[in-house]
Formats: C-alpha cells, structure tokens, sequence
C-alpha cells in the first residue's frame, strides 16, 4: 500500500503518541521555504457534475521568483483569474492545460506577498445520488498548481471549503475546521498547515464515527451505518499511533481517518486512508495493510519521497509495520523468506532493476524488488549497526527531513551520523546495483587439533554478476548444546574458506538461518509456486485439442490470452525451454505430474482429489497445481515450473484469471463453484539445499529472534 501513490501497481498519486507534544515546529527548511497557500472553495450540486471554484493564492515573496506560472486542468471554464485585484490572461499550453505565465506579471520590485484569484468550474463525477466514490489529487489538476525551479518551493497549505447536498461528505488532509448544515446543504471546512504536495478531496454519501485519541481526533467515513467496524478501526489506530509515536516522533497531524472507497484502493496519505469497500472488511488487514497506512504519515507522509532518489519509503513501512507482527509472533524469517522467494520467482535479468530507480509497484517484479529487496536491506541494515542504533537512525531521518524530500542518500547519511561509521559502500552496493548474491556451502569438515575442535567452510558465491560484500549470519549445532552457535561471517570473495574454532564437536552447520541476507535462492530453497510460472521469462500454454467440453476449451484459450500466450497442442514435440501452463486433466505431463502430486500425499482418483486430509470432488472444483517441470534439471537459479490447471467450467476461467495472480506463493489451490471461491490452498515443503551441512542426523531447532519491537 502506497503514500498517495496506487498501492498495487495503481496510479492516481505520484508519489506519534506523545500526546501533549501534537502541534507542528517547522523545520528549518520549512522556516526559510515559506510554502504558496490555498484558500480553495468547491461547490458541489446536488443534482449535475459541474463543480464551481473559488480559489485565493498567495505567494510569499521570497519565493514568487521561483514560480514561473500556474497549470490547471484543460477542461476547466474560466471565468476569471486576477493578480492583485487585476484581471489577467491565460493560454491553453501545448500539452493541453491552462497555463498562467506569473513572470510576465511580476513587478520589478515586490514588497508584498502575491494573491492570485482563480474562479472557474470543472466537471466532477459526483452527485448526490452516485453509487461512485469522488476521488481528485493534485494528478487531476483540479486546482491551480504550481510550475518552480524547485520541488521545495512546489509545497503548499491550504484550507478546503466544500459545499455539499447534505447527504454528502467531503474529506481532505488535515484538521476539520466545520462541519454544518443549513438550507439542506453541508459545508465542511478543512485546514493544513504542514507543507503538502498536493491536496486531495474524496466525497461520498458517508456515515461518519468519530472520537478522540488525546488530541488527535479520529474518524471512520463508511459507505454502511457499521459503528462496529469503525470502533475496530479506532482500537487499531490508538495503539499503532502509540507505538510510532514512541518509535519516532509525535504524530504529525491532527487527525487520523479511515475512509471507504467504493473502487477496491488502498492508498495513503497524509493523516487519512482511502481503503476500498472489500479490503476494510478483511480482518487481516487492521493489523498488515492499515498500521502501514498510519506509519506512512511519518515515512512517506512526513518525509516525502524524492523520486530522483529512489522510493525508499514502501520497503520501510512494510518492514515496520508488515513484518512487524509476524517478527513479535517469531516468524519473522518467514515473512523474510517469502518476500526473497517473490524476488526468484518474478524477478529476472531482463525486469531487475536498482533501488533507487524505484518510484512504484507497476508489476510483480518491480513489488519484489520495491518493497521486498528495500525490506531485506533494511534488515541487513539493522544487523549491520544494531536494534538500538537503527531505530535511532530512523529517529533521525525523520526528525531531520520532516515535510521535505528525502532519498535513499539521506537515509545513508542519518545512519552514519548515528552509528559514527562509514556506510557508503553498503548503500552504493544495495541501492545502486541491481541484482544479489547467490550463496552455497561448497565444503564444511571438522578436525581435531590440539584439542581444539576446528570447523572449516568453504562458501561460494555463484551468481554470474559480480561478488557482493556482506554480513553473513551462520548457526553451528554442537555436541551435548541444544541451542547453537550464531555467527556472523564477513564476505568479500567469490570463494571464502574459513576456520571457525569451536568448543566442542559439531553437528549441524546452515548458512543464513533466519534468511537475513538478500540473496537469490537455490534451486531446492524454493518451493513451486503458481508466482514463479507467472514470473517466468519464458512461458508455453499448452492444452490437449480435444480435452473438455468446447466452453471449456475456449475458457482455456482465454486464459492463455490474458497471460499473452497462444494456446498450441505440443504433444508431438518437445516444448520449449522455460515454464508451462498445462490445461486439462489429460495431457503430455499428467503422468509424471502425478508421481509428484503422490510424493506430495495428493492422490487423483475417479471420485475427485485427495489433498489436506480431505477429497475434493471433480464436479464443481478447479485445481490449480504447480510442480518442478518434469523435463527439467533445476539448473537455474528457479527452476522451471508447470502450472497445471483443471477448470470446472467455463463459468468458473474468468474469476480463475482475475484471482489466481493473488495467490502467487502458493503450490496448489483448489477453488469451488462458477464465482470461484477458494476451497483449499498450501505450499509445497522447501529444504536448506547447498546452505547446509550435517555432520550427524538429529533433530535441530531454532530459537525464536529477539524481535526489534517487543509486543
């Protein structure tokens, strides 16, 4: 989910609590950057989709030279736009929008601020009888915006007038001066006074929950009368705004407010979030996808992201805030290794790409990379300085770039100003490259000298770009210990060969542990899964000619049209290298998919499937498999995959292909009924394989890591 940015591949937006401490202290760049200020006015009808506007600029003088003009949207009707009290003209520019040119107005001199008057009107999708959510950004330019020399002097404040119908209910960012009714008409009033990059304005026929968390006032604007929901939303804020508060700063804003979109969203900005109808009623979500909402008003929100300088601030909020449960529960390591099996299974050389060339999800690929790769380095981060030190770093950060841009640079320099070291190499080696190291135990022995017990390692690094250095964590079991050994070992080298001195006999020794190296994974270390087909540069769909009925056959070849495949019957010839799409219940594979399917414990009979302890019969059940391709020797760095799918119907291929992109890092998946509906999902077992080494067969575990935020 994003910061004013479409959260999944999604695109509108560009991209505390101490509570006595709420209000805001400029920072000094704020304090010598004075931001342009709005007192904009929109008039909404109740029954036609023109919107009237009324906007008040003003220009501080020390940076009206650094504004060239002002761009609004090309649909707008101007009635008219005044400097000081004077009419002046406009022109339509060559890429289409209403282009005031201020330097030509400006005198010699300038003793006073500048104030701008805009009056126009522009057709919104809104009335007070829309089923649709209203949704506007600075994207839609549907207020004056301004053209600087400096992103810096691109800030502003403003205050929102909305007069409404009365059924509806506009939102903004910031405080909600008024909210009245008179003559059946609403108006709402809604000020900010931290330095912005855009305003927003979302209006509904909403019902509206509030109550107050110190001074912060909390909101819950929902599309239903559901006071149970909203009282759900407000436990969950109370406690995620303590926790950040105390984490980092006091909450930057005065209020915090869930608001329900009528599209399927999850946005976030600055002091409220726009969830879509479905997603807010997933119980999993008030504690994943909404406290990385409320933590983007200080990362992301708070400090701005500087696109020229990478997108830093999706990695760290789901780190803080996505990986944060799973890290107090003691899973940690396995939110860790799926985000590492994302980046094997979708990303390749062709769609790799550098940190800080990121600016948003568009795909899978760029996901893994985004939020996956800059959540791993995060982590490696930590380990590299320490729990208390990384979190001191952030402190900084924040504290230091509040309401300014900010880039992967700036982070560099908050944690080297913290942890008084020399970080450039780690931030030029994981930002500034793409691709990561892949690692394998070549060699591991034990020797007895002196009576010293000695273990000596061999660890390559066989990736083909070149060698990463890094802090790498290894776990040694000894005799007669139940706990092991946690080591870390710095890699420089293509081939490092060690000796690690030990206190007694060892039993069992793996390379990464708790997967907190960014890495590519072996062949072996990744389970098939339906995301590595979906991530595959090369793919075939193949399907028998005369497998099911004729609707199902089309249903097929639908599907592999919305992958970008042509379905081919391939049954005389071997198909090519790379992943396939099998379809139907009989083809080329199903035998040998089969032997796999039993290794697994599922059994295909004439009654149905066997899987999960249960029998899943072939009426009205889809499955989807996905197996290591029978053809294939697993000498990459995935593996080839075959996705095996067998639909109930017609009916039931276009939810197939709508849904199964969600279920990326599961091997099978059953789904029942024409809708479909998820019956039955898992991932196949992984192993450790070329990470590590036994020396005895036993049974070993590991202790559960300190998580960086006790619950």
């Amino acid at each position: 989910m994003e910061p004013k940015t479409p959260a999944q591949g999604d695109t509108l937006f560009p991209f505390k609590t101490i509570l006595f401490l709420i209000f805001f202290t400029a920072s000094p760049a704020f304090a010598e950057t004075p931001p342009t200020h709005h007192e904009l006015t929109a008039t909404l009808p109740p029954s036609q989709s023109v919107t009237r506007f009324h906007d008040v600029v003003t220009i501080p003088k020390s940076i009206a030279r650094s504004i060239s003009g002002f761009h609004l949207n090309k649909n707008s009707k101007i009635e008219q736009i005044a400097i000081s009290g004077k009419k002046v003209s406009f022109d339509v520019s060559a890429d289409g929008f209403i282009k005031l040119d201020l330097t030509q107005h400006l005198a010699n001199s300038l003793t006073d601020p500048i104030e701008l008057i805009f009056d126009y009107s522009l057709s919104l999708p809104i009335a007070d009888d829309s089923q649709e959510t209203l949704f506007i950004s600075g994207a839609d330019f549907f207020y004056p915006q301004s053209e600087s020399k400096s992103e810096t002097t691109g800030r502003l404040t403003f205050q929102l007038t909305v007069h409404s119908p009365a059924s509806l209910r506009a939102v903004s960012q910031g405080e909600k001066l008024k909210d009245f009714l008179e003559d059946k008409n609403r108006t709402v009033v809604w000020k900010e006074e931290n330095p912005q990059e855009e305003i927003l304005l979302v209006a509904d026929q909403y019902h509206v929950f509030s109550e107050h968390h110190g001074l912060i006032t909390l909101y819950a604007y929902l599309r239903d009368d559901d006071k149970a929901l909203a009282e759900r939303y407000f436990s969950a804020t109370r406690t995620y705004l303590d926790l950040y508060s105390r984490l980092f700063a006091p909450y930057p804003y005065k209020k915090f407010a869930l608001v329900e979109n009528s599209q399927q969203t999850g946005y976030g900005m600055p002091s409220f979030t726009l969830l879509g109808s479905r997603v807010i009623r997933f119980p999993f979500i008030l504690h994943t996808s909404y406290p990385h909402e409320i933590l983007h008003n200080w990362f992301g929100n708070g400090v701005y992201i500087d696109s020229n300088s990478g997108n830093w601030a999706e990695g760290l909020t789901t780190y803080l805030a996505d990986h944060l449960l799973p890290e107090q529960k003691g899973k940690g390591d396995r939110y860790r290794f799926q985000q590492l099996i994302k980046y094997s299974s979708y990303v390749n050389a062709t769609n790799d790409f550098p940190l800080v060339e990121f600016k948003g999800r568009d795909s899978m690929a760029s996901q893994a990379v985004g939020y996956g790769k800059t959540l791993m380095v995060l982590h490696m981060l930590r380990v590299e300085v320490g729990d208390a030190l990384f979190l001191e770093s952030l402190r900084d950060f924040y504290n230091r770039n509040q309401f300014q841009l900010a880039g992967f640079n700036d982070l560099q320099i908050s944690f080297e100003r913290v942890s008084k070291r020399d970080l450039k190499d780690f931030f030029n080696q994981w930002t500034e490259r793409k691709g990561a190291p892949q690692l394998k135990l070549s060699s591991a022995s034990h020797s007895k000298q002196n009576g010293e017990h000695l273990l000596a390692l061999e660890i390559r690094q066989t990736q083909s770009d070149l060698v990463f250095k890094m802090k790498l964590p290894i776990a040694v079991w000894l005799k007669d210990r139940e706990k092991p050994v946690l080591k870390n070992i710095d890699l420089a080298q293509r081939k490092h060969t060690f000796a690690l001195p030990l206190s007694s006999q060892p039993l069992k020794v793996i390379l990464d542990p708790y997967h907190e190296v960014f890495r590519w994974l072996n062949p072996g270390e990744v389970p098939p899964s339906i995301g590595q087909t979906y991530g595959a540069e090369t793919q075939t769909a193949i399907l028998r000619a005369t497998d099911g009925s004729s609707d199902v056959l089309k249903g097929y070849h639908h599907f592999a049209k919305s992958l970008g495949k042509s379905l081919s019957d391939n049954l005389k010839t071997q198909p090519p290298a790379g992943s396939l799409w099998v379809f139907g219940k009989d083809n080329k594979f199903s035998d040998q998919l089969k032997i796999q399917l039993n290794r697994y414990g599922v059994k295909m009979g004439e009654q149905g499937v066997a899987l999960d302890h249960k029998i899943f019969p072939w009426e009205n059940h889809s499955f989807i498999f996905t197996l290591n391709r029978p053809d294939s020797n697993r000498d990459t760095v995935t593996g080839d995959t075959v996705t095996w799918l067998i639909a109930s119907s017609a009916e039931s291929i276009p939810g197939l292909i709508r849904k199964l992109p969600h279920y990326g890092k599961y091997g099978y998946l059953v789904f029942q009924g024409s809708v479909p509906d998820n019956a039955a999902k898992g991932r196949w077992p992984s192993s450790g394989a070329g990470l590590h080494h036994i020396f005895k067969k036993g049974a070993y575990s590991l202790p559960s890591q300190t998580p960086l935020i006790k619950p």
